[in-house]
């Protein structure tokens, strides 16, 4: 049976993850950091035969992708269902705000409860419904192919997080660095993940090459 392999694409550094404020659907570009990891993303990618390039439609990823694009010559195919987990009222706050302003939600946001949406949010078992149905229209649309979407953070915590499962009822924890390489494989409605956080391309950047 063929499969379809996805990578996942965190996107490039913006100045509200600089500063720790919630994004959230809030339409926030790329620093001069983020675009250069997104360059380095492109390198990276380009030695691969990939045939597809999605997005989210939020600034953010869609020019982590459109750089992408312009390595491997590929066009942009955007989507809203890739974006980030909608935090409502919370978006453009820091944790310690909303520690401050809202320490009941924040506990329950802590403990990572599924069912726990921020006011005017989302719930994180919202997010990952829309997550799997996109990724499964998409690898459906490319079997034996290799594609690459070009999404968020808390959409790559949640679709790995539910492939890999807890351990021992824990939630597990991983790390998502901007920029960051994610690889799924699915395979007759089943997904595995081939690898995670890779950040390799990265190494070496700091603020000073960007004229920060």
């Amino acid at each position: 049976m063929e499969s379809t392999r996805i990578i996942l694409v965190r996107h490039g550094e913006t100045e509200w993850n600089a500063s720790g404020r919630i994004q959230g659907q809030s339409d926030t570009p790329l620093n001069a950091v983020g675009r250069v990891q997104a360059q380095r993303a492109a390198q990276r990618l380009v030695r691969e035969p990939i045939t597809a390039l999605y997005a989210s439609d939020l600034a953010r990823a869609f020019e982590t992708a459109s750089i992408i694009g312009q390595e491997l010559g590929l066009s942009v195919v955007t989507s809203p269902h890739l974006r980030e987990r909608r935090y409502g009222a919370w978006e453009g706050l820091t944790a310690i705000e909303i520690q401050a302003r809202y320490p009941e939600e924040f506990a329950k946001w802590r403990a990572r409860s599924v069912d726990f949406a921020p006011p005017q949010g989302e719930t994180g078992a919202e997010l990952l419904t829309r997550a799997l149905t996109e990724l499964q229209a998409i690898a459906s649309r490319h079997i034996g192919a290799l594609v690459v979407v070009v999404t968020h953070g808390g959409f790559c915590y949640v679709t790995l997080h539910h492939i890999l499962g807890s351990v021992n009822g824990d939630r597990r924890e991983f790390t998502f660095g901007n920029a960051s390489l994610h690889t799924l494989e699915y395979t007759g409605e089943r997904w595995s993940v081939i690898a995670s956080n890779d950040t390799t391309h990265l190494q070496g950047i700091d603020p000073s090459m960007t004229g920060l």
